[in-house]
C-alpha cells in the first residue's frame, strides 16, 4: 500500500513530496496483536531509548546450546539397533528387579521361619533343663510328693518302702481292734448259751501279722 504523506510532515520543506511503502500485517501479526501480552512484548521490541534491553525466546523451557543438558536433534532420536538394544536392557533391569525383591521377600520369610524353630527349640531346651533342675533337687522335688505314700484313688499302697511301711501299720491298726474286738466278747461271754452250756459263737484270735513277711521291710 502507497500513503501520500505531505513533505512538511517528515521530509525537509525544500524537497518535493515523497511516498512511504507500508507493508501489511501478515496474519500472525494480526492475531498477536489481538492478545494483551503479545502486544506488549511487540511494544517492548520495538521500543527505543538504549534503556530497555530486550531478549527475545521462543520456548521457555528450552536448553540453552552449550549446557550439560543441551541435546542435538539427531541425539535425541535412537536408530533401531540401539532401541532394541535399550529395550532389552530395561527388559532384564526390570527382571533382576523383580527376582531380587522376590529373594528379599523369601529370605525374610526363611530368616522368619528359621528364628521360630528356633525359639520353638529353645523354650523345649529350657523346659527340659527346668524339670531335670526339679528332679535333681532333693528339696524341691519333695515339694510334689503325697502327704502319705498312699492312692486316694485306686486305694492302693506305693511300692517303696514307705508304702509297704504304711501296710504294716494300717494291718496292726486292725489286728488291735480285732482284738480288742476279741477280749470284750470274751469278757461279756459273747457265743455263750447258759441253757445247754455251750460255746455257740466261737471267739478266733485273730493273726498278728508279721513284718518279716514283706520283703521290703525285710532289708
Amino acid at each position: 500500500l502507497k500513503f501520500l504523506i505531505p513533505c512538511s510532515v517528515f521530509c525537509a520543506p525544500n524537497l518535493e513530496r515523497c511516498f512511504f511503502d507500508m507493508l501489511p500485517r501478515s496474519r500472525d501479526e494480526r492475531h498477536r496483536l489481538r492478545h494483551k501480552e503479545r502486544l506488549e512484548r511487540e511494544r517492548l521490541a520495538d521500543r527505543t531509548g538504549s534503556y530497555h534491553r530486550y531478549e527475545p525466546f521462543k520456548d521457555p523451557v528450552a536448553v540453552a546450546p552449550g549446557c550439560p543438558s543441551h541435546a542435538a536433534a539427531v541425539d535425541r532420536f535412537l536408530t533401531t539397533e540401539d532401541v532394541a538394544s535399550v529395550e532389552q536392557r530395561e527388559r532384564l533391569q526390570e527382571f533382576r528387579n523383580i527376582m531380587e525383591k522376590h529373594e528379599g521377600r523369601r529370605q525374610a520369610r526363611y530368616k522368619r521361619e528359621e528364628d521360630r524353630w528356633q525359639a520353638l527349640d529353645a523354650k523345649e531346651r529350657a523346659e527340659q533343663t527346668r524339670l531335670q533342675r526339679l528332679q535333681d533337687d532333693p528339696v524341691v522335688g519333695r515339694k510334689n510328693l503325697a502327704g502319705a505314700p498312699f492312692n486316694i484313688v485306686t486305694h492302693a499302697y506305693d511300692g517303696t518302702a514307705a508304702g509297704q511301711k504304711l501296710r504294716h501299720h494300717d494291718d496292726m491298726v486292725k489286728f488291735r481292734g480285732e482284738l480288742r474286738t476279741m477280749n470284750l466278747a470274751a469278757r461279756n461271754h459273747l457265743g455263750f448259751n447258759p441253757i445247754i452250756g455251750e460255746q455257740v459263737y466261737p471267739i478266733r484270735i485273730p493273726e498278728r501279722p508279721h513284718a518279716s513277711s514283706m520283703p521290703a521291710l525285710a532289708h
